[in-house]
């Protein structure tokens, strides 16, 4: 059976939601395994390059628009002023993002038409699994990136099928996710072949997770789970910023090395001298630090503002900051907003600073780190600063604007597979939830849920020796890609002669 025209297409854009399915956190893999031989099928049955990349291109709208809905979710918080725009935003923004897997399918089929050894069964998936890969990269690289729920996600329900992604790094992962959810359109052989390969990768992961170890010094993650329509008011703020030193300084107190806030904790722009500076002091434990989120200015309103972490003692001095640098196009800044300040006037949204680089911090009694900011921990091989490797990763978020949406779940997921990927722990501190203790292996040894207020107490965990993907990022993935297209150029079997 072969469909045309409108029906490819709306084809195309259900399998592409229900693919979307077997994302966090709902990981309904059985749908992903659907949705990716649909894609391969009328990949098979397009009339050219163009007919699949049209057809990749709706898959990939369904996909992105039952991905993403959760971003509506910040459109409806109050006073939501904006609430109108967040359908055609949305909307718009899976149209986007749905080239990607419109690119990967027309690619394929002009490489395919163009050599046509490369058409038989196995290598047509190879060549899909390399044009999807390199898909999947430039869509986290292009016009700043958004690599939101690369394929290798779905494996997220199972920690040691993420293990790959150590070696791999995320994208690595989802080139053989790819290959084994797409299996079936290659035959019984294949697919048998894709089930003991997951099988193998499983128990190789379960076999390098090791029990949680001791860890290092003692930290107190904050979630005071503050809605997003009160945080900022004026008559309110005073008392938020109580709760928060009130949460933090509950009983073992005085065990701790840190105590660490969401982002944007402080409901203030903190400048030097800032009163809330004397009072955030008190949230510093004996001979620790408070990290925290925060809004950060230098007192001269022409500087601008950034969106930062502090570092601050027991005197109340913030001995370190680190601005964030990976900003949000339309949330966190308006592009060419000096250039074009009618039209960034008209959003009504200010916009932050860029941050001038990553970084590593270190302090007495306290192992170094590196701090990631929200939207920050999405990027692979992008979470550490330059110099010497750190020991953990910090993580502060605010994802009160997506409510009980998938969104903070994917967001924690995201944060787990750089985890993996880096072979170091995290702490990671929400206002609303997810707040959780992340080992090395991307397990969740500790959390609090959306929409809970509390604190968790928890050693560092310990850090693994360097990962390959730590140690050459996406220079992995080049070796990985030339591997699989090695492999479809030497190998040759029965299955890829022309069948009669």
């Amino acid at each position: 059976m072969k469909l045309r025209g409108w029906r490819a297409g709306g084809a195309a854009f259900l399998a592409g939601a229900l693919a979307a399915l077997a994302m966090p956190p709902l990981y309904w893999l059985p749908l992903a395994v659907v949705g990716m031989v649909v894609f391969v099928w009328l990949w098979e049955t397009a009339s050219g390059p163009r007919s699949a990349l049209l057809r990749g291109w709706a898959w990939g709208i369904g996909h992105f628009a039952v991905g993403s809905y959760w971003i509506l979710e910040a459109f409806s918080v109050p006073p939501a002023d904006y609430e109108l725009l967040g359908p055609p935003i949305v909307a718009g923004l899976s149209v986007v993002l749905g080239f990607f897997p419109g690119l990967a399918a027309g690619g394929a089929r002009w490489a395919a038409l163009r050599w046509p050894a490369l058409a038989g069964r196995y290598r047509r998936l190879v060549l899909l699994a390399i044009a999807w890969t390199a898909a999947e990269w430039l869509r986290g690289h292009v016009f700043t990136g958004y690599p939101w729920n690369p394929l290798g996600h779905v494996w997220a329900f199972a920690p040691p099928l993420l293990q790959g992604a150590a070696l791999f790094g995320v994208y690595g992962l989802g080139a053989f996710t790819f290959l084994a959810l797409a299996a079936p359109t290659a035959g019984w052989r294949a697919s048998v072949a894709a089930l003991v390969a997951i099988g193998l990768a499983g128990a190789a992961g379960q076999a390098i997770l090791t029990p949680a170890g001791e860890g290092g010094p003692m930290v107190r993650i904050v979630q005071p789970n503050i809605p997003q329509s009160e945080k900022w008011r004026p008559d309110t703020r005073a008392r938020h910023l109580a709760k928060l030193v009130e949460m933090s300084r509950r009983n073992g107190f005085d065990s701790l090395a840190a105590v660490v806030w969401p982002e944007t904790a402080p409901p203030f722009i903190i400048e030097p001298g800032s009163p809330a500076l004397e009072v955030m002091a008190t949230a510093v434990p004996p001979g620790g630090y408070l990290l925290t989120g925060a809004a950060r200015g230098t007192g001269q309103r022409q500087d601008g503002v950034w969106n930062s972490l502090l570092v601050i003692d027991g005197a109340g001095a913030v001995v370190a900051h680190y601005d964030k640098v990976h900003l949000v196009p339309l949330g966190e800044y308006i592009p060419f907003r000096r250039q074009l300040a009618p039209v960034s006037g008209f959003i009504g949204r200010g916009s932050f600073e860029e941050g001038e680089q990553r970084m590593t911090l270190g302090f007495p009694n306290l192992p170094s780190f590196s701090p990631v900011i929200c939207y920050e921990v999405i990027f692979p091989a992008a979470v550490t600063g330059p110099g010497e490797r750190p020991r953990w990763l910090l993580n502060v978020t605010n994802d009160a604007w997506f409510g009980l949406s998938s969104g903070p779940y994917q967001h924690l997921t995201s944060a787990r597979l750089r985890a993996v990927e880096e072979g170091l722990p995290m702490i990671r501190a929400a206002n609303t939830g997810v707040s959780a203790v992340i080992d090395a292996y991307g397990r969740v040894l500790a959390s609090l849920d959306m929409m809970e207020e509390g604190v968790i107490d928890h050693r560092l965990p310990q850090a693994r020796e360097p990962t390959p993907y730590g140690r050459w990022g996406d220079g992995i993935l080049l070796a990985v890609l030339a591997f699989l297209a090695g492999g479809m150029v030497v190998g040759k079997t029965s299955n890829d002669r022309p069948r009669r």
